[in-house]
């Protein structure tokens, strides 16, 4: 149904598109439709494709033609007028016409915003922007010798079709929270809404922001800044991971421990590998297993697990023996480790591969059935 990551469904799962009603994308044989978390088909498989409800409408292609539905399976795009159209965001989608025109359009898909044909795309709108590509000529030197090629500079455009952000950026990432990462030459900074730079282009990367702190690399060592660019925690580390519940992951002389949103050394770093704190613990690695711990640093669930992830709707993905089951957060095995690859737990299911088999599961590990 999806494809896979290194060792996970990616989901493709569920939306919210009334004050119950649930749906979920499944594919029956070559078609696609739209499944409740009960196992009813609520929309038939008719569609060649079918992706998730966003803002209540679904991108779906109807002899190979894409249009968008809502939730009664009403056309509300018809096929024919678009190539292509991307998921609704902010209240705008992005289409293509078939003369290679880019709009934004509404829900009842009207035409808000002309992209202007100089711009090579358009990303959904985030925070009120929409990060644009133009395709330009990039000039640089290599091997002492001034080469120029073809590339794409990056800035924004805001709800009006105006570029508020000039486009020049070498890479850039959506706003999140009135914050975006950019790229110029080969280091990363931040900008606010404003194109403000809050942080030149000084780091290797920069992560995505969790409990309002991201990973910096600062060339082979990492610490953490807030969203104001303060450097909170110094790059003394060889590794770290996301903050999560409060605590991080970092790497001291070859092993993991925590550390907590001041820097302070919360759990002693002795574990091979870590996952991220999620429903107050956290996936460890000693000697090629996975266990548990608590947020003090006691182990809570031994060491039998080939991998483990982390929690997300009171289960989490664990291997056993080359399958994929699921855990409660007490460690009973409530899912039997039978599945090829699995995706994370969302409003009571998840998406299970076996062989060339998708389904969905629900917290007990019944399958679904497709209710006809």
């Amino acid at each position: 149904m999806s494809k896979l990551s290194l060792f996970l469904l990616s989901t493709c799962l569920s939306v919210v598109v009334g004050a119950q009603t649930i749906l979920f994308p499944i594919q029956i044989k070559d078609k696609w439709g739209y499944t409740n978390v009960q196992g009813k088909m609520v929309i038939a498989p008719m569609y060649d494709y079918a992706e998730s409800f966003y803002e209540g409408y679904a991108v779906v292609a109807l002899n190979n033609q894409p249009c968008v539905i809502n939730s009664a399976n009403m056309r509300v795009i018809d096929t024919g007028l678009y190539s292509s159209i991307q998921r609704f965001s902010e209240g705008l989608a992005k289409v293509r016409d078939y003369k290679n025109h880019q709009f934004f359009i509404d829900y009842e898909g009207n035409q808000k915003i002309v992209v202007n044909d100089a711009y090579y795309d358009a990303r959904p709108f985030h925070n009120g922007l929409s990060l644009v590509a133009q395709e330009s000529e990039i000039h640089e030197t290599k091997f002492g010798k001034d080469i120029s090629t073809l590339g794409y500079r990056f800035g924004y455009m805001n709800k009006q079709g105006e570029i508020v952000i000039p486009i020049g950026l070498d890479d850039a990432d959506d706003f999140v929270d009135g914050v975006a990462r950019y790229k110029q030459g080969t280091k990363f900074g931040l900008l606010d809404s404003n194109g403000k730079k809050i942080i030149e282009a000084k780091y290797f990367n920069i992560g995505a922001f969790h409990d309002n702190l991201a990973i910096v690399d600062a060339g082979g060592r990492y610490g953490f800044i807030n969203n104001e660019g303060k450097e909170v925690i110094k790059p003394i580390y060889e590794f770290a991971t996301d903050f999560s519940e409060g605590l991080a992951g970092v790497m001291i002389k070859g092993k993991y421990g925590f550390i907590n949103a001041d820097g302070k050394l919360i759990i002693n770093p002795e574990y091979d590998a870590v996952r991220p704190f999620s429903q107050g613990l956290a996936a460890v690695k000693v000697q090629n297993k996975w266990g548990f711990i608590d947020a003090n640093g006691k182990l809570k669930m031994g060491y039998v697990f080939d991998n483990a992830t982390m929690f997300s709707d009171d289960r989490c993905a664990i291997l056993l023996k080359r399958r994929w089951g699921f855990i409660d957060t007490t460690g009973r095995l409530v899912i039997s480790a039978e599945y090829d690859a699995v995706g994370i737990f969302k409003d009571g299911l998840a998406e299970v591969l076996r062989g060339k088999v998708s389904a969905y599961v629900n917290k007990n590990g019944t399958v679904i059935p497709i209710l006809r």
